[in-house]
């Protein structure tokens, strides 16, 4: 019978040796052992158990690490990674907010903003390479120094989203001609921005101040009251005064922007807004007619004038001249433009109307005459002989004689305080200060006179509300004994230096301001409310923010009785047919006023400051103007017309109206 062949690699489980009937086929890895191996007893079913336990333990481990690594970025880093990744393509904007317009009294505007062009970089779209390319071309282009973009970008941190002015007021064609290429200046753009502009600047350059961009020193003080530092902020003047109520609150905008941080949407917009509107007690007419009046006397003069309003301590005009173009330092000022104010002879910068100090020569005989009525030396009709010279034996030698001479040196003749005051006679006033061995009037000497003029406001601040202003200086026995402490001879007092106090020279020094306060004090019955130029703060809609409070100032030990008889005298002076004023008389108001006229070069007596201060209407005084003219001579002259065509000027267009 034939058999099949055997399939070698079908072994039978009873050939094995099992004894077990049962048959199986084996695997053919199995079959390709020999039963005979070495390897006989290895346990495959073992090896797999193994390799299986490790393996998941460490797919277990690796899967723990990722959802703890998953946990950490998505929870515990989150925030701060979302912020990060928003950072490379948000941008925060700051817009910079309009400052609120200053007004004069009626309204018209004295300063508002007009738009400035600036090229900004933002120094986390830089690119790290090709900047000093890109430098050069930006030079080219806007024609500006490469030196003055490598100073900007010194110590640029590429990490900051602050962005960085790199030059300021750029024409519109500027502008225009850079964003025809922006897309070559990766992390630079044109930028508008507002800025202080200052409708006739020369006339209220010192009233009003100037704006400057804000300095280091600036954001470091005002840190917390939200300052960027592109900001603007007020530097003098009534900038800096009413800072608080001028600037506005920055805005913002938040842009998408490109990988060269160019933006290419916006996704939000917080607005600027606008600060408050200042309303000051200007007269922006009158200002400009006492400015005109000092230009039209030649391109060199140099002075000042204060307009108050006795009533209420208003300044109705605060006039230095020269001015300056307060407009340069808007934008910037330039070293080359800030050089040439600095440098220019005639200090267009100094404020003459608060910062000068001046001999104030006759105009304070108004406080002397009513000081020596006040002290019973004399009475309304008290005479006293004008004879031209005083002449004066030395205490110590009397074959030694000084003399001392009034104005006229021929003599005014017999003076009374109302025709001594209208004529400016020095013997008079020589003589109620001081005395003289021939007379039998005792003067109220040194430290009385000086205390009267204490009482008027002299040597002290006003505490008008702008920056700079100067106290003056009362020149009396004790000032004199400690100024020349090392000096046993200068120190003495003599009675050479109560007549010099007594007619408002030596050492005496007045501002304009203080002129016009006197002034409008003997106006005012005696009374004075602090000086001030602010009127009103409204918001956008012109509610009321502010309003000051009108504080009484000056109220000197002088009686009414008095005070009459001084301003009966200032009327003289307008009106009488000897009275140094008299040019006012043909004003179509009533007036009163008082001259000056002070030395202040040692060397050349010729050379003198020229004063005139005067009230209107007389009966009912609703304005006080005080001018100066330095170095200009006879202050009938030289002082007195400007008051006139102010007070002209006032006469048609304000009183009445």
């Amino acid at each position: 019978m034939w058999r099949i062949p055997k399939n070698p690699f079908d072994i039978n489980a009873s050939e094995a040796g099992s004894g077990n009937k049962d048959q199986r086929h084996l695997d053919w890895d199995e079959s390709a052992l020999d039963t005979q191996t070495d390897l006989e007893g290895f346990a495959d079913q073992t090896r797999t158990q193994i390799s299986s336990r490790w393996l998941t333990i460490l797919i277990t481990l690796a899967c723990a690490g990722l959802l703890f690594q998953l946990f950490n970025l998505q929870i515990m880093q989150g925030r701060s990674l979302k912020a990060l990744a928003e950072g490379n393509r948000l941008r925060i904007q700051t817009i910079i907010a309009p400052r609120g317009y200053i007004l004069d009294r009626y309204g018209e505007q004295l300063a508002r903003n007009t738009a400035s062009f600036s090229l900004i970089v933002s120094p986390v779209d830089v690119p790290k390479d090709g900047l000093d390319e890109t430098v050069e071309k930006l030079a080219t282009l806007l024609n500006i120094p490469k030196e003055e973009i490598n100073a900007k970008l010194e110590n640029l941190n590429r990490n900051s989203l602050q962005q960085i002015i790199i030059k300021r007021d750029l024409t519109q064609q500027e502008s225009i001609l850079f964003e025809t290429r922006a897309a070559e200046f990766a992390g630079f753009s044109v930028k508008s921005i507002p800025i202080r502009e200052y409708l006739n600047p020369e006339v209220f350059s010192h009233a009003l101040g100037y704006t400057g961009i804000v300095s280091d020193v600036d954001l470091t003080a005002l840190q917390d009251q939200g300052y960027d530092s592109n900001d603007f902020i007020g530097k003098s003047g009534i900038e800096l005064s009413y800072e608080k109520y001028l600037r506005g609150t920055n805005g913002n905008t938040q842009v998408e922007v490109d990988a060269s941080g160019r933006p290419i949407k916006v996704l939000g917009n917080v607005d600027p807004q606008p600060g408050d509107v200042v309303k000051l007690s200007i007269d922006a007419g009158l200002q400009e007619q006492l400015y005109k009046g000092f230009t039209n006397i030649g391109p060199n003069v140099k002075g000042a004038a204060v307009a108050i309003n006795p009533k209420t301590g208003e300044i109705l005009a605060l006039v230095s001249v020269p001015g300056f173009n307060n407009n340069l330092f808007a934008p910037g000022i330039s070293q080359t433009d800030y050089e040439a104010l600095i440098q220019d002879k005639k200090l267009p910068l100094f404020d003459r109307a608060i910062s000068g100090t001046y001999p104030p020569g006759s105009t304070i005989k108004l406080i002397g005459a009513a000081a020596a009525l006040q002290e019973g030396v004399v009475n309304e009709n008290t005479v006293i002989n004008d004879r031209g010279v005083l002449v004066i034996p030395n205490q110590y030698n009397p074959s030694i004689k000084y003399s001392f001479y009034g104005w006229k040196h021929e003599g005014l003749g017999p003076m009374t305080v109302k025709s001594a005051i209208a004529e400016s006679s020095d013997i008079y006033f020589y003589t109620v200060a001081g005395g003289h061995p021939s007379s039998n009037i005792n003067g109220m000497g040194p430290d009385k006179l000086t205390q009267y003029y204490r009482q008027f406001g002299m040597g002290s601040l006003t505490g008008i509300d702008i920056q700079g202003e100067k106290a003056g200086l009362v020149a009396d026995p004790a000032w004199k004994e400690k100024y020349f402490e090392d000096d046993p001879i200068s120190s003495k007092w003599y009675l050479g230096d109560t007549y010099h106090i007594a007619i408002g020279q030596g050492d005496m020094l007045a501002t304009p301001l203080q002129v016009a306060v006197w002034t409008a004090l003997i106006a005012n019955n005696g009374v004075l409310n602090v000086p001030h130029l602010l009127k009103e703060v409204t918001d956008q809609s012109g509610q009321k923010v502010f309003e000051p409070k009108l504080t009484q100032f000056l109220k000197p030990n002088v009686s009414l009785d008095n005070l009459r008889i001084v301003q009966a005298g200032m009327r003289e002076d307008v009106a009488g047919a000897h009275g140094t004023g008299k040019i006012l008389n043909s004003l179509p108001v009533s007036s009163a006023g008082k001259t000056g006229t002070s030395q202040f070069d040692g060397a050349d007596p010729n050379r003198t400051h020229a004063w005139f201060t005067a009230y209107a209407p007389y009966e009912n005084p609703e304005i006080a103007i005080t001018v100066l003219v330095e170095a200009g001579g006879e202050g009938h002259a030289a002082a007195a017309p400007i008051v006139k065509n102010a007070l002209q000027w006032w006469a048609e267009n304000r009183y009445g109206k």
